[in-house]
């Protein structure tokens, strides 16, 4: 959802100067985290995100990933929330209501765990950051969490959050996330 409450899902353009500033604070948090690697959605505005933050951090590169995009919202793209709410009465009520053209937060969600698992076989130490979009992110979070999907399907996430999730042996996935991100109904963040 953009700053009109249109679905931009794949489309819309680059960064407001709102978002260079959120990617700039994204950036100087993850300044103390020692980031070694530099993943982003190939989307315009994940790119440029990660431009910042590659800039930033000195990073050699920034790894574009298809798998990181935003939920297809098919032929419901660019409409606005209101009109998708009438249009698609199981949107926001049920994470496997396919959008026309489109996705469902399950697949989002299915898709998001595939990345990670190709992730944590192909980097066993370091450090990454990861430049995504709000369904993605939200859907990952609340699997990694044990949230039933179907009960965060109103939840937001804050542009420019830095979340982590740390890997270990001993531990094995312990997500922490910063304030901005609430996947629960009731407005509960994590």
């Amino acid at each position: 959802m953009n700053l009109l409450r249109l679905l931009q899902g794949r489309g819309g353009r680059g960064l407001l100067p709102e978002g260079i500033a959120d990617a700039e604070r994204a950036a100087a948090t993850l300044e103390a985290h020692g980031i070694d690697l530099l993943y982003s959605s190939d989307q315009q505005r994940a790119v440029e995100t990660a431009r910042v933050i590659r800039s930033r951090l000195g990073l050699p590169r920034i790894r574009l990933s298809t798998a990181l995009r935003e939920m297809d919202y098919g032929k419901m793209s660019g409409r606005s929330e209101v009109d998708v709410r009438r249009l698609c009465p199981l949107w926001r009520r049920d994470a496997t209501f396919l959008f026309p053209g489109g996705e469902s937060f399950a697949r989002v969600q299915a898709r998001a765990f595939r990345w990670l698992d190709r992730i944590l076989r192909r980097h066993s130490r370091g450090s990454l950051a990861v430049v995504s979009h709000g369904g993605w992110i939200r859907t990952l979070f609340a699997g990694l969490k044990g949230v039933p999907l179907n009960h965060c399907l109103e939840g937001t996430v804050a542009h420019g959050v830095v979340g982590r999730l740390d890997v270990s042996r001993d531990r094995g996935l312990h997500l922490k996330v910063e304030s901005g991100v609430t996947i629960f109904p009731e407005g509960t963040s994590l």
